[in-house]
């Protein structure tokens, strides 16, 4: 299986000035992000780590998991193992990292960490972390379709001005995946001119999109040939709100949802495996989401996610994972606070939840008709194969 962790093997040797920064450096950076790497990385503008160095330090904290977790697509070993062979590789080890900011807030709503990778001696990639496990991280998300600013994309303009100002001589890459890519495009529209104009290129991996008046902004329209969209062949996330319909599609080992895993990318040599378009059953999805959002106003979306975010945090935890793993005990503990909820409310939350339930079936039907056309095929050439067999023996 050809991803970033096999690309890291392959091209691990060669430098960045023996083989420029590309998609891919891009990709890995972004997903370095989502490491924990606090008490690791200096967060003062004066100190810096290498990666090597950094990498001793996160496994004595972090034992390095069982590599067979990687053949599951288990996305956080495969992120461990992606920094274990970075920190291996010629290409990486002896990039450093600094500027690590990482706040969680649930009062303001702000979950954002970011972090400063120095490529080379004249190149900087700020890598913006996408949505973590915790409630705060997804409620942020949700808001993105409900206020011009949130709080984490105020914070990646700030970060970005800050860090540029620090090293006033460097060239500037901004980078993230998920929620982190819409940090990277925000962060590089909003930036002062002068910044922008030492910005070479923006990435963002599967990214949500944006406010419309965003997107017709003057300020966007100026940076808009740096900004580079990569979405997987059946991307969700990467198409919602609006965007500028200017994005590479790429193949994924994934089914449905789950290409949203960057891990799961398919690389051949130093790029992706590019698809020509978006696949049918993600095209539908994504009308069927953007329909949703056309005909709830921005106010009642708001009202929407507070009522929906009050009623999940109701449960006691503050990690989503923890109420998909126990999903019987949090809906008992939620129930009370859902039936005290306005009638409309209670029926816009179910409306929601039935529409996630008919994306997930389109995607899950997707894979179907691929395993369907797959075997199909095989069965038209074995069938092909038997019939030249039988024309041959009859030649005989």
């Amino acid at each position: 299986m050809d991803n970033i962790l096999s690309y890291i093997k392959w091209r691990g040797d060669l430098t960045v000035r023996q083989s420029r920064f590309n998609e891919v450096d891009n990709l890995i950076l972004s997903t370095l992000s989502y490491l924990s790497f606090d008490g690791i990385i200096p967060e003062s503008p004066a100190g810096s780590i290498s990666i090597g160095q950094a990498a001793q330090r996160y496994f004595r904290l972090h034992p390095l998991p069982d590599e067979q977790d990687i053949e599951k697509m288990n996305t956080g070993s495969g992120r461990e193992w992606m920094f274990y062979l970075m920190a291996s590789s010629r290409r990486f080890r002896n990039m450093r990292l600094s500027n690590y900011k990482n706040i969680l807030d649930p009062e303001s709503v702000k979950q954002f960490t970011a972090m400063t990778i120095h490529t080379s001696r004249n190149d900087l990639y700020i890598a913006y972390r996408g949505t973590n496990d915790t409630l705060t991280g997804w409620k942020e998300d949700f808001l993105l379709a409900c206020l011009p600013e949130v709080a984490s994309q105020e914070e990646a303009v700030n970060y970005a001005r800050t860090v540029a100002e620090q090293y006033t001589q460097k060239r500037l890459f901004l980078g993230g995946h998920s929620k982190g890519g819409n940090l990277a495009v925000y962060a590089a529209v909003k930036v002062p001119m002068n910044i922008q104009d030492r910005i070479q290129t923006v990435w963002s991996n599967d990214g949500p999109g944006y406010q419309e008046d965003f997107i017709t902004s003057e300020s966007y329209l100026r940076m808009a040939a740096k900004i580079h969209t990569i979405v997987p062949k059946s991307s969700v996330v990467g198409m919602l709100m609006a965007h500028d319909h200017q994005y590479t599609i790429v193949d994924s080992y994934q089914k449905g949802l789950l290409q949203h895993d960057g891990l799961s990318w398919r690389v051949i040599g130093n790029q992706f495996v590019h698809f020509p378009e978006l696949t049918r059953e993600s095209q539908a999805a994504g009308r069927s989401i953007r329909t949703w959002l056309d005909t709830h106003p921005q106010e009642e979306r708001l009202a929407f996610v507070n009522a929906l975010f009050d009623v999940l945090s109701a449960t006691g935890t503050q990690k989503l994972s923890e109420i998909r793993r126990d999903r019987i005990k949090s809906m008992i503990v939620s129930l009370p606070y859902y039936r005290e909820l306005p009638k409309d409310t209670r029926e816009q939350i179910l409306r929601f939840f039935v529409l996630l339930n008919s994306v997930t079936l389109r995607l899950n039907n997707e894979t179907a008709i691929e395993k369907t056309s797959r075997m199909i095929g095989k069965i038209s050439f074995s069938t092909r194969s038997a019939g030249r067999k039988a024309r041959e023996e009859r030649k005989r």
